[in-house]
């Protein structure tokens, strides 16, 4: 078939289906995608890094290559064990266990805290102690569960009750931490106390991507 080229260049009609090879486009960068703009004429998406995945940028833009969105991935997991029992005979939070330095990956991230101890009341005593989650050290550090949280207490004199207790929080750190638990006594108590000797206490630190 001739192709009659006129004073408009050659038009759709006079090409065939599939005429035009890949030998036949124009040069572009490696990498490059085409597609077409918000008018109907194709462009070339950017290249994009490694890594970087084609995102769709909404109706009448051209994708674009973007960071993976990230977040809600559990980056590491650290256990702290303590088999040391602690007792505390005044109303002020002291002492109780306190894991070793966890270190983020990076500054913003969150950190879900689980800790499980068992927990005490003196004999003949009528009221129970009080624990709370501390970041930092209990001296200096910061309380993160807030109140007064009761352990259970004996009320038969002479008898002691043990109570498992499970904390669960999510903290933002912002930069590498310790953390702790607390212990109290009522005020009618003699003391509040962590058995560390019969249950383990295990404070269960995980960093979760934001």
């Amino acid at each position: 078939m001739a192709i009659t080229i006129s004073g408009n260049g050659i038009v759709e009609a006079n090409l065939a289906d599939n005429a035009v090879t890949l030998a036949k486009m124009a040069s572009g960068t490696d990498g490059e995608i085409l597609t077409y703009d918000a008018s109907g004429n194709p462009v070339a998406v950017s290249v994009g890094t490694d890594g970087q995945v084609l995102t769709s940028t909404g109706a009448g833009s051209p994708p674009a290559f973007e960071t993976a969105a990230g977040g809600g991935k559990v980056l590491q997991v650290v256990q702290y064990t303590e088999a040391t029992s602690y007792t505390n005979t005044t109303t002020s939070y002291t002492q109780g266990p306190q894991t070793g330095t966890f270190t983020l990956t990076n500054s913003s991230n969150k950190v879900l805290i689980i800790a499980n101890f068992q927990g005490a009341t003196a004999k003949n005593t009528a009221a129970g102690g009080y624990y709370k989650l501390y970041r930092g050290s209990i001296a200096t550090g910061t309380a993160l569960t807030g109140g007064a949280h009761p352990m259970n207490y004996a009320t038969d004199p002479g008898t002691e009750i043990f109570d498992i207790t499970t904390i669960q929080y999510l903290d933002t750190p912002g930069a590498n931490t310790t953390y702790s638990i607390g212990i109290t006594k009522h005020a009618s108590a003699t003391n509040g106390r962590i058995y560390g000797a019969y249950f383990n206490t295990n404070i269960i630190m995980m960093e979760i991507e934001v």
